[in-house]
């Protein structure tokens, strides 16, 4: 819990707290009962960042002014105490706790977060710092700026104001002294290495001066304040001193850890003798009692320690409480208030200490005890009045319910509706179902739908949820996602780009997905992206990364093309090769016409022709022999030789037809070829 915003009012009777959500509520110190409860309508948009008491009671009268009578006067003369909460988005509410209600809302002052505030002790003045470098100050009863001055190069973290109501100490990183009636800086000190978190002024009767002829400087000369700052484990005290140059602290105190409040009381003797409380973020209590008489030359270490732990047991190890604020009692006895716990269920206890021992309180933690229903707290937010059998919805009862169909209608009485039936029948809860079967169910594989996949990167990139960015750079069509990101709203097309270059660093198995995305929307949205002052500065690690991937890419083209040609000589020289050896390659089958069948023919040819020239011979060689018979025979008779005749006649027939026939065969031969 942050220490501006659980604070003890000034007579340590009630703790207000504002919890994370921006709920405030007032808890009762003696009895540990919340006693008032206030959600204010911006809580969400503008959650507190401090709290402040009022160190005096304010009179805030209500209505129109009307003459009242003495007695009336002096009994609504009764003051009220206020609570000044400052908020994230500049603005101031007095939240009155006599009423139980918002009082007013300051508004116009600061444009920035409010980190401080402080009121004037002796008027109805309120002081606020804020990240806007500027100090203002609020006239309570109107409600109005009444100045406001730039009191820092940087933001304004943290300011407070002398008891005497003349000077204002405003702390960035270095501390500057103001007067309040010229607004000049009287003095500076260096401050701390970080901002710093919390001013204290010492109160000590013998170092102020009211009389009128001093000056505002010489009327604080010889005032204390302390100083902390986030992340410093070191406290420093300073000195106002008039006739002094020196800007260095005179007094450190050392930690063991950071603190987080600030406490300071007074002994009740005459020496500047004071006890000083820390709360560490460790959530312990560390106490100091230095005297403040000059410098010092050595850190001041604390005397004693107060914490908080659990009992524990064999089985289980201490675990420590942590303590949330601490105040003194304004008494002789060495007393203490301690809050212990947490925003929700706070411990109070009265301790008594000594500077010279630690004390360890065992206690149960808070946390595990149930808080009792019976401490009903008075709650502001104003609930609607409702019937007894209408079911509230709860943040964890908003599960969507089933259909139902209601066929009973509505009654008077008395001047109220209420429902005949309570539950739904058997035949009702069948017909239900019926119904929510007969709804027709998307299928887990259809192609989802444009606006819903707007809806769903828009809340994605809201919440920088991964399971939903995920799901939807999943989907790689083009008039898809181009349809989407013509629906996305215009802010968010930067964190749409960033996340997309941080998902092509980690995710490179996803890079094709996404170059889709991010050349899409940089074509889309070119006109957009052109005016923003810091795009070369948003997208440099999307250009980066795009300039490494692609710085190969001349030379891979270069040795792609090395390669082609190199392929397109092997495959020519592979061509010709293959032409060559077909030229010269024997063939399986050849066929020639040779003259070896006209031989044959004509050999038959002449051979048949030499039978028949041969027969010849020999028929003139047996007709001679047949002449000779005759001549020596010449005593045959007629008949003889005319028989010899005749067969002389069919052998010349027969000599005849079988040399024709000879011719035919040779014609035929030839014929044939």
């Amino acid at each position: 819990m942050a220490s501006k915003t659980c604070i003890l009012s000034p007579n340590g009777g009630c703790l207000a707290v504002s919890s994370p959500d921006g709920r405030l509520t007032i808890w009762d110190t003696i009895t540990g009962i919340p006693r008032q409860q206030y959600t204010p309508s911006s809580h969400l948009s503008a959650t507190c960042t401090c709290i402040s008491w009022s160190a005096i009671k304010h009179d805030v009268e209500d209505g129109p002014k009307r003459k009242r009578r003495k007695s009336e006067k002096r009994s609504n003369e009764k003051d009220i105490e206020i609570i000044a909460m400052g908020t994230s988005s500049g603005s101031i509410l007095l939240y009155s706790v006599l009423k139980g209600d918002l009082l007013s809302k300051l508004d116009g002052g600061h444009d920035d977060t409010v980190n401080d505030l402080c009121w004037h002790p002796k008027d109805n003045t309120l002081f606020s710092c804020s990240d806007d470098q500027h100090i203002v100050q609020w006239n309570v009863r109107d409600g109005k700026v009444k100045c406001k001055w730039k009191a820092d190069k940087s933001s304004v973290n943290s300011m407070c104001i002398s008891p005497c109501g003349k000077i204002i100490i405003s702390a960035g990183r270095t501390i500057q002294v103001w007067d309040l009636e010229t607004k000049e800086v009287l003095k500076k000190f260096t401050g701390h290495a970080s901002s710093v978190s919390s001013l204290k002024m010492v109160s000590l009767n013998n170092t102020t001066n009211d009389d009128d002829d001093t000056s505002v400087l010489e009327s604080v000369d010889g005032c204390y304040f302390m100083s902390m700052a986030v992340g410093d484990r070191i406290i420093n005290v300073w000195q106002i001193k008039a006739a002094s140059k020196n800007k260095s602290s005179i007094v450190q105190f050392t930690l063991p850890d950071e603190p987080t409040q600030l406490t300071i009381s007074n002994k009740l003797d005459s020496e500047p003798h004071i006890f000083v409380s820390v709360v560490t973020k460790s959530g312990q209590v560390h106490i100091f009692d230095p005297v403040l008489n000059g410098r010092s030359k050595k850190p001041l270490s604390h005397r004693s320690t107060v914490q908080v732990a659990t009992q524990g047991s064999q089985n289980e190890m201490p675990k420590p409480i942590p303590i949330m604020c601490s105040r003194f009692y304004n008494d002789s006895d060495q007393r203490m208030l301690v809050v212990h716990g947490s925003f929700m269920k706070p411990v109070f206890e009265n301790i008594v200490f000594s500077a010279e021992t630690d004390v360890c309180l065992i206690r149960d933690d808070p946390s595990l005890t149930q808080l009792n229903q019976g401490d009903k707290v008075a709650d502001k937010v104003r609930q609607p009045l409702t019937s007894q059998d209408v079911t509230v919805l709860a943040p964890g009862n908003m599960a969507p319910a089933r259909p139902s169909q209601e066929t009973d209608g509505f009654k008077k009485d008395n001047n109220k509706r209420k429902s005949l039936r309570t539950e739904l029948s058997l035949a009702e809860r069948l017909n239900t179902m019926e119904i929510a079967q007969a709804i027709p169910q998307t299928s887990k594989t259809q192609q989802p739908k444009t606006e819903s996949l707007a809806v769903l990167l828009t809340q994605g990139l809201q919440s920088r949820d991964k399971d939903i960015l995920r799901r939807v750079f999943r989907y790689n069509k083009e008039y898809l996602i181009r349809n989407t990101v013509r629906r996305l709203p215009v802010p968010l097309i930067i964190p749409l780009l960033q996340e997309l270059a941080v998902r092509l660093n980690t995710n490179p198995e996803n890079g094709q997905n996404c170059v889709v995305w991010t050349k899409i929307v940089l074509k889309m949205h070119t006109s957009y992206l052109m005016t923003c002052p810091d795009l070369v500065q948003l997208l440099s690690n999307l250009y980066e990364m795009i300039n490494s991937r692609t710085t190969m890419g001349n030379r891979l083209s270069k040795l792609h093309g090395k390669l082609d040609l190199m392929l397109s000589q092997i495959m020519e020289q592979n061509e010709e090769k293959e032409d060559d050896d077909f030229t010269q390659a024997s063939a399986l089958l050849v066929y020639e016409e040779s003259s070896d069948e006209m031989e044959n023919v004509i050999e038959d040819g002449l051979q048949s022709r030499s039978d028949s020239e041969g027969d010849w011979e020999d028929l003139e060689d047996s007709d001679m022999e047949v002449n000779q018979n005759e001549v020596e025979s010449d005593g045959d008779g007629d008949r003889g030789g005319g028989e010899n005749d005749e067969a002389e006649d069919e052998s010349d027939d027969g000599g005849t037809s079988s040399e024709e026939e000879d011719e035919e065969e040779v014609a035929g031969s030839d014929m044939s070829d």
